[in-house]
Order: C-alpha cells, then sequence, then structure tokens
C-alpha cells in the first residue's frame, strides 16, 4: 500500500512538524472563514497538528486516516468518507493526493470531501522526491481543481495550497 510505505520511509522524518504547529493550508482557511470554531475534518498527515492546532482555537476536529498506525477517530480510505452530507464546516486534505494509490482517486477523492462539507476544502499537496509517491504536474491538479471556487491559493513549483468554497 503506498500510503503506508510512505508514511513509514517519508512522513515519519517530516521536518514541518517541528517547524509549525499548523499547515499553510489551515492559515490560509483561518483566512477566510467567517465562524468561530466549528466542525474540522482532518484527513492524513497522521501526526494530528493542524487538528490539535484547530482544537486550540475553539474547533472540533475529527481525525481520520486509512493507516490506523497513526491512532485516527476514523479509519477509511478517502473515496469512501463515513460521514453524513455536510457534517463538517471544513474538510483538510492535508497532503494526502499525492499519497493515494492512483491519480484517478483525485476526484472520487474530492467529490467524497466536497459532500462532507457544508463550507470549504482545504488541498495541500507536494512533489514528493520518493519513487513511491504518486508523479503529477501542477497543470494535472489544477485541471482536477477547476470545477471548485478557488478561494485562496499558493502554487509553487513545489508545493500547492488551495483553500475551496463549497458551500452553496
Amino acid at each position: 500500500m503506498r500510503i503506508r510505505a510512505l508514511r513509514e520511509e517519508y512522513c515519519a522524518r517530516c521536518p514541518f512538524v517541528k517547524r509549525s504547529p499548523r499547515s499553510t493550508g489551515v492559515r490560509m482557511f483561518l483566512e477566510v472563514y467567517k465562524g468561530r470554531g466549528g466542525r474540522v475534518l482532518d484527513f492524513g498527515c497522521g501526526n494530528w497538528r493542524n487538528s490539535r492546532f484547530l482544537e486550540g482555537l475553539g474547533f472540533y476536529a475529527v481525525t481520520m486516516d486509512a493507516v490506523a498506525d497513526t491512532r485516527p477517530d476514523v479509519v477509511a480510505y478517502p473515496t469512501h468518507m463515513p460521514f453524513r452530507d455536510k457534517a463538517f464546516d471544513a474538510v483538510l486534505l492535508t497532503h494526502v493526493l499525492m499519497f493515494l494509490e492512483d491519480k484517478s482517486h483525485w476526484g472520487p477523492v474530492l467529490q467524497e470531501a466536497t459532500r462532507c462539507s457544508r463550507g470549504f476544502l482545504v488541498v495541500e499537496t507536494y512533489h514528493v522526491k520518493n519513487e513511491k509517491a504518486l508523479k503529477y504536474t501542477n497543470e494535472e491538479l489544477l485541471k482536477v481543481l477547476s470545477t471548485y471556487k478557488v478561494v485562496r491559493r499558493n502554487v509553487r513549483p513545489d508545493m500547492q495550497n488551495f483553500v475551496l468554497s463549497v458551500g452553496g
């Protein structure tokens, strides 16, 4: 399984966790979020730094991962999220897309995240220097996200951060 292999080989040594209590996408989300507190689904990035950070601001965070070793609240692959429609104010897909089993899963994952959110998706990805990670171009990512309303974005050659509006 690509997720487990990358988690063990790559994520366990992630330098970002030590440098920042939250990700860039979460910072961008907080710039546009008008509520106080709220419900957030945090999928992936099993150190849960974003969840802990948001809980410190009064959010209720549910952690979800495809790998039980990270001790999430819910274990599930993100193409099938076991939550009711619009259960969360935001769904975080932080450093997830490049670890999925196949790029063909991107669309279904984003559709499921959209179904579960009543407000925002936070999508972060970067080009992982590991032969087991999915390889993609920024153009491929932008094409998959083209049907969403982009509220904030930060696209660099190596890292891409988006806050997408899904509320209606």
